[in-house]
């Protein structure tokens, strides 16, 4: 598999995470709330007035030089690879007659969840304050005050203070918390694989999804922020998510950066491991490489979004 030519190209791209409404079986009780999957039909038909929605083997095609993409092309995509996207996203996208690209986790059975959906979990049973207070009860004395200085730095880039916490806890001290956090979820949400069975999609779902038209991507195995961690650990990222898709997918692979960390070090990873493309969480239509491919948060769209096209 050779990885695309690095050719500027426009595409307008949705991403999406949770798509649920309290009480339905993705939220499941667990207080996690989502994108209305009402609001995403409602997205979904607008999408279509003002875009002409793709797949992501029609970007494929164009990023190989095979076909041009149509004009004010239109991709959505969703990280994460959530029951939500089985249950919500997939039978309206097939309704609607459109595919989507899932950005799936490379999870091995018997894996938890990655420190983002632990966070998800206790910040929803917690809040901010009371699981800010239990980590730091269980973490060791240095560890404790490298979270209040990562979180003191971190704060003032957000608008949101629980942001800010899960940039310090995910990015700063993802090893020290693995433990801790793991014991908080045990302690009051529940048993962690059970919930992970349960959070995450499985073989079967993805299967489905993929015969129903649908495609995947990479994602990473455990979540990190790429631009950060060991080049080791960031290879082994790619090259566990490419295994994954390798059984799924036609290459070269689509990859989603977590949180949208990524760097040139990183991108040169994923080329080596059979990807061809990669998404950030920037916004914008414009790409000069299909390493940096933007990406509009669906659920966060500015207001007139679907009325003026950006692809």
């Amino acid at each position: 598999m050779t990885p695309y030519a690095p050719v500027p190209f426009r595409l307008t791209v949705l991403m999406y995470h949770y798509l649920r409404d309290l009480g339905d079986d993705c939220e499941a009780g667990s207080g996690i709330g989502g994108w209305p999957p009402s609001a995403f039909e409602a997205h979904l038909e607008r999408a279509c007035r003002a875009y002409h929605p793709v797949s992501w083997a029609d970007v494929q095609a164009h990023l190989a030089g095979q076909a041009a993409l149509p004009p004010r092309a239109l991709l959505i995509t969703f990280d994460d690879g959530l029951l939500d996207h089985y249950l919500n996203a997939f039978p309206r996208l097939q309704a609607a007659g459109l595919s989507g690209l899932f950005f799936a986790l490379a999870r091995r059975p018997g894996d938890g969840l990655t420190h983002p959906h632990r966070l998800h979990f206790l910040l929803a049973r917690l809040g901010l304050d009371g699981l800010r207070a239990a980590l730091l009860a269980r973490l060791a004395p240095h560890d404790a005050a490298r979270l209040l200085a990562a979180e003191a730095h971190y704060r003032p880039l957000w608008s949101d203070p629980v942001d800010g916490f899960k940039t310090a806890v995910q990015r700063e001290l993802a090893a020290a918390v693995s433990q801790p956090l793991a014991g908080l979820l045990a302690e009051y949400v529940g048993d962690e694989r059970s919930l992970a069975d349960r959070y995450y999609l499985n073989a079967e779902q993805v299967a489905a999804m993929r015969a129903g038209g649908m495609h995947f991507g990479g994602h990473s195995q455990t979540h990190p922020w790429l631009d950060f961690v060991s080049a080791a650990q960031a290879a082994a990222e790619a090259a566990a998510s490419a295994a994954w898709l390798r059984p799924v997918e036609r290459g070269p692979f689509a990859f989603a950066y977590p949180y949208g960390g990524c760097d040139e070090r990183t991108a040169a990873h994923l080329a080596a491991a059979g990807f061809g493309a990669a998404f950030t969480t920037n916004a914008g239509a414009q790409h000069a490489s299909p390493y940096h491919i933007g990406r509009y948060d669906g659920e966060a769209l500015p207001a007139g979004f679907f009325e003026v096209p950006h692809g």
